[in-house]
């Protein structure tokens, strides 16, 4: 991890009276001791945070440096903080962005062999004129709509919030999502023999909306990347359509191009 968060404070703690290393700005020696305190359990995985006034009272510092050791943590991915709720410790150990290679369909279908699929909802939903577009069908063709997040190992935070559609008719598909554990367009592959010969993408920048910001751990209006994908099979008919929703801080596509 680089930047302020990397450096360990030489103080043993942040005393009330000013104390803790002269070396290091008041607010990192603050995130410095709050982050040794979640690391050593003290503020678990799930617990919040004292509050800001508590924080302030505790270390005798200003509100604005409390915030700023705050930020740091949250850039870390050690918090998430969020109003009216107040600040949730979501890992022990700062976690790494995860790094997605994009230089074939098999990077596609097989980038998320260390992560773990969480299916939230599905519901079976009938294409109007909308839809159809998006999903190049005709009014009135049924799909299977999928929600779903992403997390890595050891990270409470998801990687991204996904919305799927796939065909509604393919046999026992709620059973099969029910037990899904990687990416859907490589179960359609495995067990439907749905062979994916290409897929089109398209990234653009968003803002986190509010639906999304609570199962993201994510602050609302955030930066995110949104990426959609088209599976189609070797006749060009669309197999799935995926939109998954990345915050900012979490997630890097790496694309290799080779002059041919």
């Amino acid at each position: 991890m680089r930047g302020p968060m990397a450096r360990r404070s030489r103080a043993h703690g942040v005393s009330r009276d000013g104390g803790g290393s002269a070396e290091l700005p008041r607010y990192q020696q603050v995130a410095d001791e709050l982050m040794k305190r979640i690391g050593a359990g003290r503020y678990p995985v799930g617990a919040l945070l004292p509050t800001e006034m508590e924080l302030c009272t505790q270390y005798g510092v200003s509100r604005h440096t409390v915030r700023e050791a705050l930020r740091l943590l949250s850039d870390a991915g050690l918090i998430s903080r969020r109003r009216r709720i107040g600040t949730e410790v979501v890992a022990r150990t700062p976690a790494a962005a995860y790094r997605q290679p994009t230089n074939s369909i098999a990077d596609f279908l097989q980038y998320a062999e260390a992560s773990r699929v969480v299916v939230l909802r599905t519901r079976r939903v009938t294409s109007d004129a909308a839809l159809a577009e998006m999903l190049e069908c005709r009014p009135g063709d049924r799909w299977l709509r999928i929600e779903s997040v992403r997390t890595m190992p050891g990270d409470a935070r998801p990687i991204c919030f996904t919305t799927a559609y796939v065909d509604a008719g393919l046999p026992g598909i709620e059973a099969r999502l029910e037990q899904l554990s990687g990416p859907i367009s490589a179960m359609l592959e495995r067990v439907y023999g749905l062979h994916i010969a290409r897929v089109d993408q398209t990234i653009e920048a968003v803002r986190i909306p509010k639906r999304l910001a609570a199962a993201l751990y994510a602050e609302l209006g955030g930066p995110a990347l949104r990426a959609t994908r088209r599976y189609y099979s070797e006749h060009g008919a669309l197999i799935e359509h995926s939109s998954a929703v990345h915050p900012g801080d979490r997630f890097t596509y790496v694309t290799t191009l080779v002059r041919a």
